[in-house]
């Protein structure tokens, strides 16, 4: 290695730790803050329910609350993303929603969700804020990802969705309004959450498939 090869990789390593320093802080800002929320307990039962369609072993094996605690950090971790570049928060949503869209077609397994909501994060920047310069290579080096790998789950992802990102306001809205803040009150105060949690699914589940022609 010469001089300037040298040189070019001590200053990308150098930006790599200033980068995950600054992510680091934010992150540990977030971290539980938003947990007791509606908007995270209701887009955190969505997720839950693509695990329980689609990874029910993973499900079975936990307590509700120790996955939805996993699900959590993942969103507190997205939450940090949108906060170090400037993006709203209220991002999560479309982020959650474009990944619905994706796992209704390819699937997931608990050890993916992370890998899917950081691409559809990406996805959801670059086409919902024009302002944001987002680019993949900082991501890749905040999580320490071959940039080339995240450039494949993207443009997976955008065919996993027909990139279709073109969405309403009122659509998200439906989205959120599946799970009622009602629901969310009584969620709260059950004891028996996994029996009650798994009654309300399957229940708000065929009333969704009574409704679709």
């Amino acid at each position: 290695m010469n001089q300037k090869e040298s040189s070019t990789s001590t200053s990308s390593q150098s930006s790599t730790v200033i980068y995950q320093k600054i992510f680091k802080k934010i992150y540990e800002s977030k971290v539980g803050v938003n947990k007791t929320s509606w908007e995270y307990f209701t887009l955190g039962l969505s997720v839950y329910k693509w695990l329980t369609d689609n990874d029910p072993v993973y499900t079975r094996t936990l307590v509700v609350d120790e996955v939805l605690e996993a699900i959590y950090e993942i969103f507190d971790i997205i939450i940090s993303i949108l906060e170090m570049l400037k993006a709203s928060s209220s991002l999560l949503a479309p982020i959650v929603y474009y990944s619905n869209l994706f796992v209704k077609r390819a699937g997931i397994k608990h050890n993916q969700l992370f890998n899917l909501l950081l691409t559809s994060t990406i996805v959801t920047l670059k086409f919902w804020s024009e302002s944001i310069q987002i680019r993949n290579i900082l991501l890749a080096e905040i999580f320490e990802f071959p940039v080339k790998d995240i450039n494949i789950m993207e443009k997976r992802f955008l065919s996993g969705i027909d990139y279709n990102l073109n969405i309403t306001q009122m659509e998200i809205n439906n989205f959120l309004s599946i799970y009622s803040s009602s629901y969310h009150m009584k969620f709260q105060k059950v004891k028996d959450q996994q029996k009650y949690l798994t009654q309300y699914i399957t229940s708000n589940t065929a009333c969704e498939s009574a409704h679709q022609p």
